[in-house]
């Protein structure tokens, strides 16, 4: 069997990630938010996975360090494979694998008092804070992937990194790099997989036992989109131009013009299909459909007027969406198509104007 035909069958998914600027596009998804520990839809090992390597493939990014494209892939069983299998063009490949570091015991008491934590109640924490413990979870999480490691494990052409993400009791509230200056680069855990970096929240430490680098990874459009908007938002306000992620701010920008756009056509089809069924089906008029009307025409005034470009959208659009109305009003009124107008039986003023009810 071919490095192909085997990825394509143990694989839980594939991606081809094409460019730096289409990264969060062809990631979808993945590894956008970890589900609950408890519950119907408690997280599973591959969404913890998927979280840790979101953030690496975006801190290799902002780092210059991910060559593209390049076509990713996660096993279904990881085994003595990498949780992870990046290969590219030319041949070259390279295993990802993905551990935590913490303890067992603080792990089970996080789920047990995950639901009063969610209700925002004070819980008490029955840990000591220590930084020799903390550095004690990260050297036992890699060393026991080393161990694996030297079993022949994870053993790929183009060599395995290794992803050690903060689950520790207190590592969320030590330095970062107090933390690794403690770990220091010990020789007993280097040297079998190619780099290992560690994910913290906010930051993803790259080669943590070579060059060290930290890449804040919070405000990355592919990471938290709303955190990213208030940071761009910020770099505009302080003229902090080169900070600006141009491509995706003129995606978002011409998202936000085509949304106006979509939600001007939802309205004008509500409103029309509303007027049909009152001037058609007068002895079912309502109240209901008083406020449907209404409703609607406050969402079109307050889109016009606060966008005065999309006033020519509106008369272009007006039968294309009286069709989408007439399709609408046939199929609730259960009369048949004919009986409504083929062309728009309202004109533009009409339509605005509060007062206008079809007879």
């Amino acid at each position: 069997m071919t490095l192909a035909e085997h990825v394509e069958t143990s694989s839980r998914w594939q991606r081809t990630l094409h460019a730096p600027e289409t990264l969060d596009d062809d990631l979808g998804t993945i590894g956008m938010w970890l589900g609950p520990r408890t519950g119907p839809f408690k997280r599973a090992q591959g969404e913890k996975e998927d979280y840790a390597l979101r953030r690496l493939l975006v801190a290799w990014k902002q780092a210059g360090a991910l060559r593209f494209p390049v076509e990713a892939s996660a096993g279904k069983d990881a085994g003595d494979e990498p949780d992870f299998v990046l290969t590219w063009d030319d041949g070259t490949v390279r295993g990802v694998e993905v551990t935590e570091a913490g303890k067992e015991d603080y792990q089970a008491w996080l789920t047990r008092v995950e639901p009063d934590l969610g209700r925002g109640r004070a819980v008490h924490v029955p840990f000591a804070g220590s930084l020799d413990a903390t550095v004690e979870d990260f050297r036992t999480a890699i060393a026991r992937k080393i161990d694996k490691f030297d079993r022949d494990a994870y053993h790929v052409s183009g060599g395995c990194d290794l992803v050690v993400y903060d689950n520790t009791c207190w590592g969320g509230f030590d330095d970062k790099r107090e933390i690794l200056d403690a770990l220091g680069r010990p020789k007993d855990l280097s040297g079998r997989f190619r780099n290992v970096h560690v994910i913290f929240t906010r930051e993803v430490w790259l080669d943590i036992f070579g060059e060290r680098r930290a890449v804040d990874v919070s405000q990355a459009y592919e990471v938290d989109f709303v955190l990213w908007l208030f940071a761009q938002a910020e770099y505009l306000r302080r003229g902090a131009f080169d900070r600006l992620d141009i491509g995706y701010l003129a995606e978002e920008l011409e998202s936000l013009g085509r949304a106006n756009k979509n939600a001007l056509g939802n309205h004008m089809k509500n409103l029309m299909w509303h007027l049909l069924k009152w001037q058609f089906q007068p002895e079912r008029r309502s109240q209901s459909w008083s406020l449907t009307i209404e409703n609607a025409r406050d969402e079109i005034y307050r889109l016009l007027t606060e966008n005065p470009s999309l006033r020519n959208e509106f008369v272009k659009r007006l039968e294309i969406e009286y069709s989408r109305a007439r399709r609408a009003a046939a199929i609730e009124t259960e009369l048949p198509r004919a009986r409504f107008p083929e062309e728009c039986p309202y004109t533009a003023e009409q339509l605005v104007d509060p007062e206008y009810l079809p007879d």
